[in-house]
């Protein structure tokens, strides 16, 4: 800890651009103690390294231990486990299956009410009409309520949609 202490100080401190002065008075001590923990022949107290790592904003385990320490313990804070990745994975088949159903009932829904415009369209017809005149004896079209075939088609395209948005909004918080 000495060795690497003092150098840590001495850098931090010409970092900042302040003098042995300056910092020595902002740490409530004397150049002269200053100079000894700069050259590594004292050690600060722990009230002094408190200060040290409050003033220059760093940790005090990045103050006090080596800098390899340091890198080897932020090297196994942010190492991914096997179960972080099992976990991403299956949150990313949820979403992909959240998405993969939105979009299919979309499309099922467009394509419904593409049939139900078509059999409108076809039912509307010239004809269609004549075809009912031969075979019923009426020239009116049979009657049929398009708007509740339309519901379904609709819903489901609803359905969809909101499937999709809710993944495109879990994706963006994400």
């Amino acid at each position: 800890m000495g060795l690497e202490l003092g150098k840590k100080i001495r850098q931090l401190r010409k970092f900042s651009g302040m003098t042995q002065e300056q910092l020595a008075e902002k740490l409530h001590v004397s150049r002269q103690a200053l100079s000894k923990w700069e050259n590594d022949t004292s050690l600060p107290d722990l009230e002094s390294v408190i200060k040290i790592s409050r003033l220059f904003q760093i940790s005090l385990e990045e103050l006090l231990l080596e800098e390899k320490h340091v890198e080897e313990n932020r090297i196994q804070e942010t190492q991914i486990t096997l179960e972080d990745l099992i976990q991403i994975n299956a949150n990313s088949r949820r979403m992909n299956l959240l998405l993969s159903s939105g979009i299919l009932l979309m499309t099922i829904g467009i394509m419904m009410g593409a049939f139900i415009y078509a059999l409108r369209s076809t039912m509307s017809s010239m004809g269609y009409t004549l075809y009912r005149y031969i075979v019923t004896g009426q020239y009116a079209a049979a009657p049929v309520n398009y708007f509740r075939l339309l519901l379904p088609a609709v819903g489901v395209g609803i359905v969809g949609m909101t499937l999709c948005i809710f993944y495109f909004v879990h994706k963006r918080k994400h």
